[in-house]
């Protein structure tokens, strides 16, 4: 009997054209995609599909205060930590492939224009002193949504270690079988997972809870279909179905007994995830690992400078694992308000 596929997202698959896209040929980057447009769409999903605990005393800056998060329930505090994450991400993929310069004439002129790190986009969108000292924490989700993803490749990898992966070329495929199976042993061996087990425990209320939690990212999902640049639509769109294949693994209850993969051949297996499910999944943990290694090279980059990069790093971890802790910045209303980043 075919288990119902629960899916968070509203599939790929569901819509009536789909176009295939070679995604090496259309990098995430910079596309000039601002303004109105965008701040709606961020606003959308905050101010309307995240859990809130109360109003927000700031008109114009829709995120949820750090200081708020304590008066939520774990649920609620992942859903939107890992959202937030997930906008952390978008934002340094775009800081850091920001075009430069436009394109130029003359034999050494790049075809396509300049494109590279913009610090001083990196700082407006996460100092302190631009987000209601809420930037350092937004960098502190991205890894909060990195470890949620890779707790989810781990618990879907015997299945995943049995998929059938084709790429058209015999020795491509086998080149990929091996590529998949070497992440996931890094990825067993990795000693600190997310721990979802005390999530959505409590009887019939969990139960309810669950279905609101899947029901708002479903939402998400379709908010992204309203995205006015295509190559942003793509990659958000990507992305957020990588989040939520990566909700499903976890919250499902369809991988809780991973050791009954292996006594079933790939054809005897239930199928859980669509193919656009686990092409989804992969690339969105691809891109939060780059964007953690760009974050360590904004990180260079403001250590360069004589202005000290604690303001925005406070209490992120570097690459040795360490952490810079700061005192958090008192914020007064009478300020500049921070901007929506799209």
């Amino acid at each position: 009997m075919m288990i119902p596929l629960r899916t968070f997202v509203k599939m790929m698959t569901e819509m009536l054209m789909l176009t295939y896209v070679d995604l090496s040929l259309n990098p995430e980057r910079y596309t000039g995609y601002k303004g109105p447009s965008a701040h709606r769409i961020w606003r959308s999903i905050y101010q309307e599909n995240c859990f809130r605990p109360k109003l927000n005393p700031y008109e114009s800056f829709p995120y949820v205060l750090s200081s708020d998060l304590s008066n939520m329930c774990l649920e609620k505090r992942v859903f939107y930590r890992a959202v937030s994450g997930l906008h952390t991400s978008i934002n340094i993929h775009l800081c850091s492939k920001y075009l430069l310069s436009e394109k130029g004439v003359g034999f050494a002129a790049p075809p396509e224009g300049e494109w590279g790190p913009n610090l001083d986009e990196f700082q407006r969108r996460f100092d302190p002193s631009q987000t209601l000292a809420e930037g350092p924490n937004w960098l502190k989700n991205l890894y909060f949504v990195y470890l949620l993803e890779m707790r989810a490749l781990a618990k879907a990898g015997p299945y995943l270690e049995q998929e059938e992966y084709f790429t058209g070329n015999p020795t491509e495929d086998e080149e990929t079988r091996g590529a998949i199976r070497n992440m996931l042993g890094v990825i067993y061996n990795f000693p600190d997972h997310f721990n979802e087990s005390s999530m959505f425990s409590g009887g019939k209320q969990a139960s309810m809870l669950k279905i609101e939690f899947r029901e708002h990212f479903r939402n998400i999902s379709r908010i992204m279909d309203c995205v006015g640049c295509d190559k942003c639509k793509l990659w958000g769109k990507l992305q957020t179905q990588g989040l939520g294949t990566a909700l499903k693994i976890l919250f499902s209850g369809q991988w809780d007994s991973p050791e009954s993969e292996k006594q079933f051949s790939v054809k005897q297996r239930v199928k859980r995830l669509h193919r656009t499910e686990i092409v989804a999944l992969f690339n969105a943990f691809a891109r939060l690992s780059n964007s953690i290694r760009e974050l360590e090279n904004f990180r260079i980059m403001l250590s360069s400078h004589s202005e000290s990069p604690k303001n925005v790093f406070g209490g992120v971890p570097n690459a040795a694992g360490k952490t810079l802790n700061v005192k958090k910045e008192e914020c007064s209303s009478g300020g500049a308000k921070p901007r929506l980043g799209s």
